[in-house]
């Protein structure tokens, strides 16, 4: 069995459709949206109503909960909050009810954790060591026999470890593949598909194999141009046009 696991889209039509024609040509029919499909970038509406039309499994993301509920915009960098309030205005009553039903946290076929940022707060982080401890803890005492989570949020592929000492670190990531130990528990970041970090413009997310246990992360060229003109014509900031391109 493959699974397709996708992540922060943002309002990236673009992306998205290259995504999923990729995904699609490996014959994967469960994709995973880890949350975040609208914000920054110019299409929001079209990327809602493509992940509805497709039936994609779907966890609720920050932004997505502050074009629903300005309030929690609040804390948003102002690139942040002008793009949410603009896709607020943008989005139809459709789309935004779709948004508010996900789920913060979910448990797909009760063998893998689906979360955004941290398992029911879309807004926490797992950037350090800190942080995955808590969150294995969590999963240790509230979701015992889980062993694997996705999460996104950071816009960064990532893949954090839990051996069977307890000892919890962050994994180098060489190469496109790498096998999961059977015995150890794992917090894997499929990356961003409409606004990547990590200073290369391509749409990333992953393809988890499960027999055996095997992370694909891939990265797929997509039409950057018109996305970035989107961005200029819906008068957004100029910056989230820019950052595409150098993928920050």
């Amino acid at each position: 069995m493959k699974i397709a696991i996708v992540s922060d889209i943002h309002s990236n039509i673009e992306a998205l459709t290259a995504v999923l024609k990729g995904i699609d040509e490996e014959g994967i029919s469960t994709i995973v949206n880890l949350g975040d499909l609208v914000g920054y970038n110019a299409s929001p509406a079209e990327c809602v109503e493509l992940v509805r039309q497709r039936h994609i499994v779907s966890i609720l993301g920050n932004h997505d909960r502050a074009v629903t509920r300005i309030e929690f915009a609040e804390g948003f960098n102002i690139l942040a909050y002008q793009a949410v309030v603009w896709s607020a205005k943008t989005l139809g009553p459709e789309h935004k009810e779709f948004l508010e039903k996900l789920q913060h946290t979910r448990l797909l076929w009760n063998r893998y954790l689906l979360f955004h940022g941290a398992p029911g707060n879309p807004d926490a982080y797992i950037s350090y060591l800190f942080q995955a401890r808590k969150v294995f803890n969590y999963m240790r005492k509230k979701t015992p026999g889980v062993r694997i989570a996705f999460f996104g949020h950071t816009h960064k592929c990532a893949v954090w470890e839990r051996d069977v000492r307890g000892k919890i670190s962050k994994l180098d990531i060489q190469g496109d593949s790498f096998h999961l130990d059977p015995e150890h528990m794992y917090l894997i970041n499929p990356g961003s598909v409409g606004q990547p970090r990590q200073h290369n413009w391509k749409a990333s997310y992953l393809v988890f194999s499960n027999e055996p246990e095997i992370v694909r992360f891939k990265s797929l060229a997509y039409d950057l141009h018109t996305a970035q003109d989107k961005i200029r014509r819906a008068k957004l900031p100029e910056f989230l046009a820019e950052r595409l391109g150098a993928g920050m």
